[in-house]
């Protein structure tokens, strides 16, 4: 299990490939890609661009773990921009798969509150649409799509109904991204989601950050109500055979850029133990 974590306030503040140094000197081997930063969800970039990059990564010790793709379509009543906004997730997808990425997570449609009404139906039907829209452009570039699970809108906000959208996908080309956080948002303890995606998040990913139950502060472990030590015994029970991807930068975002690499130094000893503990019950039933 590697230790990684997305590129939020860490690109930003040093750079595309001053990211990759400051990660590998703090500790980290592995990054999440974000093709949702608007530079990197379009053609601006070409293929060499990006293996440059993955060689550059790979030079510091970085695998590129994951990506992220750029946020759905949900623009009511407008084809236009939500044509535009589903050519930019595919150019994602070739993009992460330039680098190496051996999946890239997709987000749900959420333009439609699945609590009101006959919502929830109308959004399943859509999202399976959406997503059996990008099976051909995965197959052709040989990344896995991981679904996340999401806020209140999202028909995936809840393990049973992230279960049921990849079932009903029955596609090898999918995977689950399981988001730590967003789960807790939603009332349900993170290690009993794990047991129930179960067999579906085996060869998926993890979205590892904390928060207080009341909003998605994105920080660190140990700094919310998450209860690490049976997340990291329910993921060892699982079989999970992916990394430990930290979205947790909502802990180094107010501090000053000159500090970053000592907050990032930090994570990443939090992160070495959560992997120790993981092993732990890898190894101990």
């Amino acid at each position: 299990m590697l230790l990684s974590t997305n590129m939020i306030r860490v690109h930003d503040a040093f750079g595309i490939k001053g990211m990759f140094d400051v990660l590998a000197n703090a500790g980290f081997e592995g990054i999440d890609f974000n093709h949702d930063v608007a530079e990197y969800c379009s053609a601006e970039h070409d293929k060499a661009f990006y293996e440059d990059l993955a060689a550059y990564a790979r030079e510091k010790g970085i695998a590129i773990c994951q990506a992220h793709a750029a946020f759905p379509p949900s623009f009511l009543n407008d084809e236009e921009k939500t044509e535009r906004r589903f050519l930019e997730i595919v150019q994602g997808i070739k993009n992460a798969a330039y680098m190496g990425a051996p999946m890239t997570v997709v987000h749900p449609c959420t333009h439609l509150d699945c609590y009101e009404g006959d919502n929830f139906e109308k959004m399943f039907q859509y999202n399976l649409d959406f997503y059996r829209r990008l099976i051909p452009v995965a197959k052709e570039h040989g990344i896995k799509l991981a679904i996340e699970n999401l806020g209140r809108k999202a028909i995936t906000n809840k393990p049973e109904g992230l279960c049921r959208l990849y079932d009903a996908l029955d596609n090898p080309v999918f995977t689950v991204c399981f988001d730590m956080g967003h789960c807790l948002l939603h009332g349900v303890d993170p290690a009993e989601a794990i047991r129930t995606l179960g067999h579906r998040l085996v060869d998926g990913c993890i979205h590892v950050h904390d928060n207080m139950g009341d909003a998605d502060s994105h920080t660190l472990p140990y700094y919310g109500k998450i209860d690490w030590e049976s997340v990291m015994q329910a993921l060892a029970d699982i079989g999970y055979k992916g990394d430990l991807n930290y979205e947790a930068s909502g802990f180094i975002k107010d501090i000053p850029v000159a500090l970053r690499p000592d907050g990032l130094s930090y994570m990443a000893k939090v992160g070495h133990h959560l992997i120790s503990r993981f092993e732990y019950y890898k190894n101990n039933g």
